[in-house]
C-alpha cells in the first residue's frame, strides 16, 4: 500500500515537472528589454561576444514576435568585415540562432538601420558603409540589405574610378525588383550616370 502511494505522488511531481518545463518554455520574452537599448545591447553582448557594434530590436523573422540583431566587426588577420546575427526567443531564452557570412565593410562611419518594404512581411536591415572605404582618387561604397526570415543577404557595391567611372554591381541572389530598384535609386541619386553589373560579389 505504501508503495503505490510513493509510485502515485511520483507520478504525480514528474507530471506537474513536466507542466512547468512545457510553460516555462511557452512563456514570451520580457517585453520590456526590447524597449531598452542598453538590455538589448546587455543580452546581445550576453549571447554573441563582447565585440559587438550594432544592435537594434524589431520584427525580423515573425511579425508579431519581436527578436534582436546584433552586428559585430572583424579585424583578424586574415579576415575582416562584419557580420550580423539573428537572436531570439527560443525555449524560455535567447539564443543566436542565424548568422551572416563575413560581409564587406566596417562599422566606422556607417549607415545601420532596420528598414521596411513592402514585399516583406519582416522589418529588414540596411547597412551603407558611407564615406569610410572612399578615397581622394576614388574609391568604395558597400551596401547590404538583410532578410532574416528568408537568410538571405543582398548586396551593392559602387566602385568609383580614378577617371571618374562609376559603377554599380550587385549580387546575382536578387530576385524582387523592389531589392534592385532600392539599390540602383539610392545611388543613382549621387551619381546619375552609373552603370550597374549584375553578378556575384
Amino acid at each position: 500500500m505504501l508503495s503505490n502511494k510513493i509510485i502515485t505522488c511520483i507520478l504525480l511531481l514528474a507530471v506537474s515537472c513536466f507542466f512547468i518545463s512545457c510553460t516555462s518554455k511557452k512563456e514570451p520574452p520580457p517585453q520590456h528589454l526590447f524597449e531598452n537599448e542598453q538590455l538589448v545591447l546587455k543580452t546581445a553582448k550576453d549571447i554573441a561576444g563582447e565585440n559587438i557594434s550594432f544592435t537594434t530590436s524589431g520584427y525580423f523573422n515573425s511579425d508579431t514576435l519581436k527578436s534582436i540583431v546584433a552586428g559585430e566587426e572583424i579585424n583578424e588577420k586574415n579576415s575582416w568585415g562584419i557580420k550580423f546575427y539573428l537572436i531570439t526567443w527560443k525555449e524560455g531564452e535567447f539564443q543566436k540562432t542565424y548568422s551572416t557570412g563575413l560581409l564587406e565593410g566596417s562599422f566606422v562611419q556607417s549607415v545601420v538601420d532596420k528598414i521596411k518594404i513592402s514585399d516583406f512581411k519582416n522589418e529588414l536591415i540596411y547597412y551603407n558603409s558611407k564615406s569610410y572605404f572612399l578615397g581622394n582618387a576614388g574609391g568604395d561604397v558597400y551596401s547590404h540589405i538583410i532578410d532574416f526570415k528568408g537568410f538571405k543577404t543582398y548586396s551593392a557595391h559602387l566602385s568609383v574610378a580614378p577617371g571618374g567611372r562609376v559603377s554599380l554591381e550587385l549580387s546575382e541572389n536578387i530576385d524582387k525588383k523592389i531589392i534592385r530598384d532600392f539599390f540602383i535609386g539610392y545611388f543613382r541619386r549621387d551619381y546619375p550616370n552609373l552603370s550597374v553589373v549584375e553578378r556575384i560579389l
